[in-house]
């Protein structure tokens, strides 16, 4: 919500994402995949700045929650527009924030909740998406809330999807690799209503037991 020169107040309609472009051969697999009922429930996808890494796992997050579903989305039903429009309730979208600054556990993980949502009330405006901060990473409270996510039932649909952009910041400013051995558990057996999708620009920067998931 803003307010105009003349003092009434704007609120900002969710804007659906850009288009996604390219992928072809593998917008093409990951399809026949679907289709066979042969779809991981993790995946990693692995590319250069800018290559549509995260646009892409968000075409799969809409694919899956479509009403016609699992298959190419139709673009039309109420989940695949709530999906562009991310708003949808059984899609998460993480993303590297600032470390928490409560000393409480609990509290670490309503303050990341916060934050990961004025980043997606943002991104639902349009516009172009800001680069992380330099110190954001997914630190053990993001982790701690994707657990809490992927134990929760869906909401509407058959399934949720989890996704995890720059997933190589999931170790930056830990004391130790904590943050990601408690992914690799969720990794290693995730609900069967659930999928969790990774992106990252260099698989070597992830801890090997992630990428052998």
């Amino acid at each position: 919500m803003t307010t105009a020169p003349d003092g009434r107040h704007l609120a900002f309609l969710p804007m659906p994402l850009p288009p996604l472009y390219g992928h072809e051969s593998l917008v093409h697999r990951l399809e026949a995949a679907m289709a066979s009922g042969r779809f991981p429930q993790a995946m990693l996808f692995v590319g250069p700045a800018g290559a549509g890494k995260q646009r892409l796992a968000l075409w799969v997050a809409q694919a899956l929650l479509c009403e016609r579903g699992p298959g190419a989305p139709c673009g039309q039903c109420v989940d695949c527009r709530q999906a562009l429009e991310l708003t949808h309730p059984d899609l998460h979208w993480f993303v590297p924030i600032l470390r928490p600054k409560a000393s409480d556990p609990a509290k670490q993980v309503d303050e990341a909740r916060e934050m990961l949502g004025e980043v997606m009330a943002e991104r639902r405006q349009g516009g172009p998406y800001r680069p992380p901060d330099r110190q954001a990473s997914h630190a053990l409270a993001s982790v701690r809330l994707l657990q809490r996510v992927v134990g929760l039932t869906p909401f509407r649909g058959r399934c949720k999807v989890v996704i995890v952009g720059d997933a190589e910041r999931l170790v930056v400013q830990e004391a130790s690799t904590e943050a990601a051995n408690a992914l690799l558990k969720t990794l290693e057996e995730p609900p069967a209503d659930t999928l969790i999708v990774l992106c990252a620009e260099d698989a070597r920067r992830l801890p090997e037991t992630i990428v052998s998931r």
